[in-house]
């Protein structure tokens, strides 16, 4: 099974794609909530324990870099919604979106170039 982030990881992945290696009071110094630094240092670790972000020494402190692309990370998310909720159909995931309503007709005209590889 992929690893997946949860809400909190993901805010700090965020972070690291957004601003690069980041020490864990730099990180907390980008997020837009009041956690607390020591919440965001034991994510940090938690995402250097999953295989995230890659951890290096800077005398005292710590940087995170990020392992993994947002775009790539957005593929794996992507995947796993399609194999678990619609039977590794992506065509399902389609179809749920445009009977929900979620696509407008731009969007549709846009996802019809991708598809004939206008776009």
């Amino acid at each position: 099974m992929p690893k997946l982030l949860t809400d909190a990881e993901l805010d700090l992945m965020e972070v690291l794609w957004r601003c690069g290696p980041q020490s864990a009071r730099q990180a907390h110094g980008e997020l837009a909530d009041a956690r607390a630094l020591t919440t965001v240092s034991t994510i940090l670790r938690i995402l250097a324990d999953k295989d995230f972000v890659e951890v290096q020494a800077q005398g005292r402190s710590h940087s995170y870099a990020p392992l993994l692309t947002k775009g790539a990370y957005r593929r794996r998310q992507l995947k796993h919604v399609i194999g678990t909720l619609f039977e590794g159909s992506a065509s399902a995931l389609v179809r749920e979106l445009v009977e929900d309503g979620e696509l407008d007709a731009g969007e549709l005209a846009r996802l019809q170039a991708l598809i004939e590889g206008e776009e």
